[in-house]
């Protein structure tokens, strides 16, 4: 990403919130409250009006047309994707974890929205200076929860440890991290770093969510069923995939680092999970990312 713009990832995950929000087939799907937090960061890019433009009924033709040129059902894997971590999250802090971290958090609006339901937990979002300025002029905006803290990263020049030192993190309390969209973007030894680091600041044990991709059946890091477009469009944007993780090797991998899976969520998943009990396990879902929630004991 340019270090003086927003990164265009969560840009794009905004706009599919509030897209998908105005789309009656699909809008409950969306997670409560996150199209109009979605919608304050956009407004404050400038991008609102386009979204608007495009949700009209009239043009969600041309929105749909540029999905299936691409990654075909990307957007609602987004929303399905955001879905069942809050599941995991809202499952973590009924079992006792006191803070939340979200690790590159973008635009996502999780912490967001569950720190004023859950005010006697710590919610902590770190992320690039350019892509958090805007988000601190929404929560500010709006009257951001006072459990809510952001912390203004570079995290490939500084450590996540290093990060949360001297903050409102506290490594004494249980915690569940969020790593959502980021691995991907990773080397394989970078990815290794971050666990290392989940590691040495979970020292009461407790949670990690994160998304990461599935090798494609050539080897490479990509959605399965992408077009030749995307190759394209991911080197425009600066933001190629670098790393997967075979599900196979999921467990084995975590036991490096001092955790165990507790679930794990791929397409399937997602289709009999949020699909399928309404009829709709016939809509087209990208595939190729996995959705990991391990947990790691005190030590």
């Amino acid at each position: 990403m340019r270090e003086d713009r927003p990164s265009s990832t969560a840009t794009l995950i905004a706009a599919a919130t509030v897209f998908l929000a105005r789309d009656a087939r699909v809008s409950d799907l969306v997670p409560s409250g996150a199209a109009e937090w979605c919608a304050r960061s956009l407004e404050a890019l400038s991008g609102l009006k386009t979204v608007e433009r495009l949700s009209h009924p009239g043009l969600r033709w041309a929105a749909r047309l540029g999905e299936r040129a691409t990654v075909p059902g990307l957007l609602l894997h987004f929303m399905l994707r955001k879905r069942w971590i809050e599941d995991g999250v809202r499952a973590a802090l009924a079992e006792g974890c006191g803070q939340v971290v979200v690790v590159g958090a973008g635009f996502d609006t999780l912490a967001l929205r569950l720190s004023r339901e859950f005010p006697g937990a710590t919610f902590i979002e770190i992320d690039h200076p350019a892509t958090q300025r805007y988000k601190r002029l929404t929560g500010e905006g709006a009257g951001a929860a006072a459990n809510l803290h952001f912390i203004a990263a570079d995290l490939s020049r500084v450590r996540l440890q290093d990060a949360l030192s001297g903050g409102a993190y506290r490594p004494e309390a249980r915690s569940v991290f969020i790593i959502e969209g980021l691995l991907m973007y990773l080397t394989d030894a970078e990815v290794g770093g971050v666990f290392t680091a989940l590691r040495e600041l979970q020292r009461a044990g407790g949670r990690v969510v994160f998304t990461v991709m599935e090798p494609a059946p050539d080897g490479r890091s990509a959605f399965h069923n992408a077009t030749p477009l995307v190759t394209r469009l991911l080197s425009r944007w600066s933001e190629p995939f670098k790393s997967a993780l075979s599900r196979d090797d999921a467990e084995r991998f975590l036991e490096r680092f001092g955790f165990r899976t507790r679930a794990l969520a791929a397409a399937e998943t997602l289709r009999e999970t949020y699909l399928a009990p309404s009829g709709r396990a016939n809509l087209t879902l990208a595939r190729g990312e996995m959705i990991v929630l391990a947990e790691s004991a005190p030590r």
